[in-house]
């Protein structure tokens, strides 16, 4: 007996599940509820195109497969009252709480003030990435200096902050991206690959790592940024620096 859930997705003789050929979900099985297990939501514009986020239900659970996440049950989401806000961001909302994709939120989604797509505020608190609190942060100074290039990278009065994560010793007061990085000059890795200072460090910043890397220039006074056959360079008497690393001069 074959079950067509649609989009790809099959139930045999109530004990497999196919994605087109391949069996998939097999350690969930024994939770799985085949005879009433569905898919509720996709965002596929039909049921011949690819969706990147599902969520499925049976009975007694709420499940997401996503590009974010691999399938898994919603924790504490019930059958029952499960809504899907915006399946694009993977937002969604069950028995009280809020979800980012297959993440429990900690916080009240309807009263967050969202910075920018990164960074989003509530009750006074500051949140990365809907899930992580960031601590040692002043609300009332927070800003995002480059907001739509550099969205993860912020700063108070005492700190700068990337990805939530205060970077170590870096000065607030005189933290800069290097002129260059932001003209709209073209160089590869442009949209996620820049350089910055302050009064005692350089640093590279790239917006997919997790984390800045620090560059302890002997000549910081002369660290600059240039591109050089479509690549971003920066430089100091010493070295030249190409996505962080150095290259003696």
């Amino acid at each position: 007996m074959v079950k067509d859930l649609g989009y790809g997705y099959k139930i045999i003789d109530n004990n497999l599940i196919l994605f087109y050929d391949s069996e998939v979900f097999k350690k969930f099985y024994k939770i799985i509820d085949f005879e009433n297990f569905k898919i509720i939501a996709n965002n596929a514009a039909t049921s011949d195109d690819y969706a990147s986020t599902v969520y499925f239900a049976d009975k007694n659970h709420i499940y997401i497969q996503s590009a974010f996440c691999s399938f898994c049950v919603l924790e504490n989401a019930d059958p029952k009252d499960f809504k899907v806000i915006d399946i694009d961001k993977g937002y969604s909302f069950s028995n009280g709480n809020y979800y980012r994709h297959n993440d429990q939120m900690p916080f009240d989604w309807s009263k967050a003030k969202y910075l920018n797509d990164y960074y989003a505020e509530v009750d006074h608190k500051l949140y990365f990435g809907d899930i992580n609190l960031v601590e040692n942060v002043d609300i009332d100074s927070f800003t995002i200096p480059h907001p739509e290039l550099i969205g993860n990278l912020g700063m108070d009065k005492n700190h700068v902050f990337f990805k939530g994560k205060i970077i170590p010793d870096a000065n607030p007061k005189t933290f800069k991206i290097l002129e260059g990085c932001l003209d709209g000059t073209y160089y590869l890795e442009c949209d996620n690959a820049f350089f910055a200072k302050d009064d005692k460090l350089a640093y590279f910043v790239r917006t997919i790592s997790s984390e800045v890397k620090i560059i302890k220039s002997k000549s910081l006074n002369e660290f600059h940024f240039k591109v050089i056959d479509e690549r971003g360079y920066a430089f100091d008497k010493e070295y030249s620096y190409y996505i962080g690393k150095r290259t003696k001069l």
